[in-house]
Parts: C-alpha cells; structure tokens; sequence
C-alpha cells in the first residue's frame, strides 16, 4: 500500500471511532517542538495543554495533546520522523516548530496529502502551501526592539555613533533566529548612521549552535581574540545569550561589554536583575502554544481560521525586558506581573486566555 494511502486511511480512524476504540469526539493534537530542554518550549507545552483544558471545560471536547520533540534542537532528521510517524499512528492534527525553513518543508506537505492539518509555530518554512496557520512572534520586529535598546544603552555610556559590535549568530537555515538578526543589523545600522556614525562589525559570522555548551565553546576564542575591541553583544536565543555570558563572565567582562539577549531563562532573568545582560526581548510562548492548538481544533471543527487565506498569521508579541527600579520591567513599563506572565508557569495559569483569543477563533454560537 503506498506510503501516502496508508497515512490518510490512518488518520481517517479517529473519525470513524475505530483504531484503538477512541471516541469519536475526541482529538489528539501532537505538538512537535524543536527540542525538549529550553524553557521556552515547556511553556509551548503548557500553553497547549491550558487550551485542552479550556475546550473541555467551556466546550466540553476532548482534545488530547501529545509533547513529542527531539532531545537535541540541532536534529531535524528527528523531528522529520516524528512528524512522519505521528502522521502514521492517527494524530488529528500537528503543531510543528520547524528546526529548519526547507528541510522540514516535505514532511509538512506529506502530512497535509495524509489529510492531517498542520499549524507552524515560531519559526516558518519556505514553502507555505502546506500549512494552515503561522503563530508566532513577530521575529524581525525582536530584532529591531532589541537595537534599539542596545544602542541607548550604548548612548549612555557615550559609544553610539562608532560602536563595536558583536552578532553572535544561532543557525543556519533557523528562520526564526535569522530574521532576528537580521532586523537586528539594519536597525543598528540605521540607528547608528542617524547619529553621525557607523557601526564596526567586528564579528559576524559565529554560530553558537543549540545548547548552552556549543555557545560557551563558540563564544570563548571569540572573546578572548576580541576582548579589547568590543563593546557590546547581540545574542539571538536563550542558548546563544546564556553561553556567551558564561564566558563574559569568565573573562571578568560581564560588567563592561554590553549583552542583549532574547527569549526567558531563570538564569537569562536574573543576569538581567544583576546587571550582566541589559536587555532581553521575550516572546509569548504560552500564548504561542495556545493560540497554536486552538488554530489546530478550529481548523478541524470545519472552521476558517485564515479568513479566505488572507490573514495566514497570528502575532504573539514581542516586549524588551529590562531592569527598572530595582524590578524586571518591559520597556513600555508593563511592570513585573506582565512580565512574569510570559515566563513563570504559575503567573500563566492565571492569564485570562478569553481575552487574548481572537473572535474569529471563538466558540461559534449556536
């Protein structure tokens, strides 16, 4: 039986309320994240479970989410696999993080043949035709929030108009990091030339890889050969940002070269706290993982959650966190609770998803 046969008729077994006796009003939406270990990640996870949750208790439908994710962030053949074999065995729809913008293009387009909707998150792929919905933070937009409170950092110790500066890259073939960084760099750049100068690029062309140890091995010739001719550090992920300051740190830097982050650690918050970091842009995961798995039901419920396909994407937001009075503060002065919102798993339990929720999302009327 041919491979794609084999998946629809698969998929369609929920539907009939065979396979395995799951009833028929039951879901399974499998989540498929770029790894298990960041932080961000396991606030995907809880966002899509507190839309599970919340489906059952004002809808009173099942919907069964499934964390699957690779353990190395790095391994697309493991994240392909998953989505092949999770398409195999009945999921009724995916939510997928793809580790890589071309090579997870297939597999997506393998899923949809199967009749299986799938729901990109965070970052996107090359080719759109094959899935549903994009849920994500706006990445450009991160990345010219985070120059533009790097260089009025870099203004308040006098060093804006001829800066030197360092983009420590994540990965090739990330969309999500690569649109980062590259508003990061036009911005900059803008910013800078608005002020009479230029920006030095001092590096450019260092990957930091996806855990905190190939950032911290990355990052420390890079240092070493650059500690006198830098002044500050755009890092564009958790890892990227938590190795790098490792080895600042380690190098008696942390106090006088300028760090600007992205996403939320426990560690990367409280580097902020202590003055180590200047600055972090946090996404919105929860509302990422929640808005993601709604997408996913609505879709299948028969709902048009793209207007006609001219509304293929939904915003999660982006805000700059600094240090403000002693307290973890958003740039447009949203205060800590905002903040601990996007981060901490108790403060997201007590968000009021309703209102964050768009209309058109929304549990039809009878």
């Amino acid at each position: 039986m041919p491979r794609t046969l084999r998946y629809l008729l698969l998929a369609l077994c929920p539907l009939a309320g065979g396979c395995g006796g799951r009833p028929p009003d039951e879901l399974t939406v499998v989540v498929v994240p770029k790894g298990l270990t960041h932080e961000h990640w396991q606030s995907v996870h809880r966002g899509a479970e507190r839309c599970a949750a919340d489906l059952l208790a004002v809808e009173g439908l099942n919907v069964r989410v499934v964390f699957d994710g690779p353990l190395r962030e790095r391994d697309a053949i493991a994240q392909l696999r998953i989505v092949d074999r999770r398409v195999a065995t009945g999921a009724s729809g995916i939510v997928l993080a793809p580790q890589h913008s071309r090579t997870m293009t297939a597999c997506v387009k393998r899923a949809a043949d199967a009749g299986v909707p799938v729901v990109v998150i965070d970052s996107g792929l090359a080719d759109p035709d094959h899935f549903v919905k994009y849920v994500a933070t706006d990445n450009y937009n991160g990345g010219v929030l985070a120059a533009d409170h790097l260089f009025e950092e870099l203004e308040r110790r006098g060093k804006h108009r001829n800066p030197r500066v360092v983009l420590f890259r994540y990965a090739v073939g990330s969309e999500a990091t690569e649109q980062r960084e590259a508003g990061f760099e036009k911005q900059l750049n803008a910013r800078v030339e608005a002020a009479g100068g230029n920006v030095e690029w001092v590096s450019t062309d260092k990957y930091a890889g996806a855990t905190r140890d190939s950032a911290s091995r990355e990052a420390k010739p890079l240092v070493n050969s650059l500690r006198d001719r830098m002044d500050a550090i755009f890092a564009p992920n958790e890892s990227s940002a938590t190795g790098m300051l490792d080895v600042l740190r380690s190098q008696g830097l942390n106090k006088t070269v300028l760090l600007m982050g992205f996403d939320a650690s426990k560690s990367l918050l409280e580097s902020i706290r202590e003055g180590d970091i200047c600055g972090s842009v946090l996404q919105d995961p929860y509302k990422m993982g929640y808005l993601s798995t709604l997408c996913c039901v609505r879709h299948i419920q028969g709902y048009d959650v793209n207007r006609g396909r001219t509304d293929m994407e939904i915003g999660t937001g982006e805000h700059v966190v600094v240090l403000r009075n002693g307290k973890l503060d958003t740039n447009k002065g949203q205060g800590e609770e905002f903040v601990r919102g996007l981060y901490d798993p108790a403060a997201q339990a007590g968000r009021d998803m309703a209102k964050e929720t768009p209309d058109y999302l929304k549990r039809r009327a009878k």
